[in-house]
């Protein structure tokens, strides 16, 4: 990635604010200003910059438990265990209804390594014959690595024209950063996902992606204006910074021919569609 030192795009907005330098504390509100817009940018479009294809190994984890059998006799909500299927950690609650039979369970831990469904036992709650079964899914946990999911296939998209793409949802994880489940999947498989990486942040002394440098640059120095109450000419800057960025993705999509795609899914085939 060609780079821009942040302390020469702290240089140049001096030199638009009219000043020699500045205090401590405007450089790092400068800072905070490269920092909030070159977010921005970066989660705009695909840049090449900011975008991974990688293949990945599925975790595969506990997603439900399904009471096949609710039993008799339960004065108190019995124990659930978990036991084979290679994995561990996957932990449930059950529940009873009026007629002291196990009725529901909520999955509590999903667990992880899991290659097959592990078996569902019941102990406790002085009743007996309740049976389930559980279901396992494949997820993609971003960790630290991986800021958003945008496509995930079953084969390398670059190596054929009929890349097979896996349908998939974000949600929430224990992490905190989030996790893709492979919707209807199962396999421990390796997939090839296309992601975008976390923004990092830049510091003083650090490099800043230069292909976001001078949008980044405009947009503190619109702070700037605003800051000091110059709100019209705040707002001609913004204006001055997205027509710098509208550039740079005119290279990308225009110049380059780096289209993006809408997934249309007709008569159960997922089909790309250039835009």
């Amino acid at each position: 990635m060609r780079t821009e030192a942040v302390n020469t795009m702290v240089t140049n907005l001096t030199y638009m604010v009219g000043v020699d330098s500045f205090l401590a504390a405007e450089t790092n509100a400068a800072i905070r200003s490269f920092n909030r817009y070159g977010r921005l940018a970066w989660e705009r479009t695909r840049w090449p910059d900011t975008i991974r294809m990688e293949q990945k190994i599925p975790d595969i984890q506990v997603r439900n438990v399904n009471i096949t059998t609710g039993g008799s006799g339960y004065t108190s909500d019995p124990t659930i265990a978990f036991s084979g299927g290679g994995g561990s950690s996957a932990a449930a609650t059950a529940t009873r209804n009026a007629d002291d039979e196990v009725n529901g369970a909520a999955v509590t831990n999903h667990g992880t390594g899991y290659t097959s469904a592990p078996t569902v036992s019941f102990s406790g709650g002085s009743g007996s014959g309740a049976t389930a079964v559980a279901t396992i899914i494949a997820v993609l946990p971003y960790s630290t690595t991986i800021g958003e999911v945008l496509r995930i296939t079953e084969n390398d998209p670059f190596e054929t024209g009929n890349a097979r793409d896996i349908a998939f949802r974000v949600e929430n994880a224990s992490s905190g950063n989030g996790q893709a489940v492979l919707v209807d999947r199962s396999s421990t498989a390796p997939v090839y996902v296309l992601y975008r990486a976390p923004y990092p942040g830049y510091a003083a002394g650090e490099n800043f992606p230069y292909i976001f440098s001078e949008y980044a640059i405009l947009g503190a120095y619109a702070d700037y204006l605003a800051s000091d109450g110059q709100l019209d000419k705040s707002i001609a800057i913004q204006q001055q910074a997205e027509a710098v960025l509208i550039t740079e993705i005119d290279k990308l999509e225009r110049q380059q021919g780096q289209q993006s795609h809408i997934q249309f899914i007709t008569y159960g085939t997922t089909i790309p569609t250039g835009i």
